[in-house]
């Protein structure tokens, strides 16, 4: 008896060392995957660079923190960065990372900081958005790689945003504003989305609000500018569901289709 029950806690044991060793080496080696892939697909998507300073997955929690996200500026901008995030976190359904599909129950996104900057008659944003793939632009193999996202809420919270304007006599340089918060539903229902995509989807839904927060304060051009870098975004971006400006989303959709005039319309005001 005394020897089965040394045999029986000898295995208990190994089970245990096992399943510690297993569990170490996923978040190990997931944390690093989803660090790299988070950062591809976002460079991918936005055409500059992307760095994440910390990627942390607790596989049996279903929970992804992320940490220090920056996104570089396109050159000829004095401030290195166009955006960074302080941090996010990830409700994921564990079982679906085996899978083709990883269902997300709830992606939050806190501390974001955007710089806008002019130069001439375009600024960074709107580059950043000429960036991301249009809707008559065919996709690449590359462009579907990374499994599917199936996304029931995104929340992005505490955007603040320094826009530097063009020196004007008598008008300040820097207008400082915040933007609302932004909550997206049922993200990749209707459309296959993967990580690329859905940082267009964040980066639009963020450029919907400076847009509506900044009609009265930003520079009619700077306004103008970003509506035309809304214009043709791809169908897959700009079919996913908001709460916030859904009368953008309905004038980009029109301008791409030969209204050019719509989006502006939207926010179009008299110079004071």
């Amino acid at each position: 008896m005394k020897t089965g029950k040394r045999i029986l806690t000898s295995v208990v044991v190994v089970l245990v060392v096992l399943i510690a060793v297993v569990a170490l080496l996923i978040n190990l080696f997931g944390d690093r995957a989803l660090k790299v892939g988070i950062e591809r697909g976002a460079q991918h998507a936005l055409q500059v660079g992307v760095r994440l300073d910390d990627a942390t997955l607790s596989i049996f929690g279903g929970k992804l923190n992320l940490n220090g996200l920056e996104v570089d500026n396109p050159q000829g901008y004095q401030h290195p960065q166009l955006m960074t995030l302080g941090n996010a976190f990830v409700a994921v359904e564990t079982r679906s990372l085996l899978s083709d599909t990883v269902q997300i129950e709830r992606i939050q996104l806190d501390n974001v900081s955007l710089t806008i900057e002019q130069k001439g008659l375009t600024n960074n944003l709107q580059e950043i958005l000429n960036n991301l793939p249009k809707s008559d632009a065919p996709a690449a193999p590359s462009d579907k790689a990374g499994k599917n996202l199936r996304i029931k809420e995104l929340q992005i919270n505490g955007v603040e945003v320094n826009a530097k304007l063009l020196p004007v006599p008598g008008r300040a340089d820097t207008v400082k504003l915040r933007v609302a918060p932004i909550t997206l539903i049922d993200i990749g229902t209707d459309e296959d989305i993967n990580v690329a995509e859905l940082t267009g989807v964040i980066l639009v839904a963020i450029a919907q609000g400076v847009m509506e927060q900044g009609k009265d304060l930003l520079p009619l051009d700077m306004i103008n500018n970003l509506g035309e870098g809304l214009l043709g975004v791809g169908d897959e971006i700009l079919k996913q569901g908001t709460d916030l400006g859904k009368g953008i989303f309905e004038g980009v959709e029109d301008a791409g289709r030969g209204a050019t005039d719509a989006i502006r319309g939207i926010f179009q005001r008299k110079e004071e």
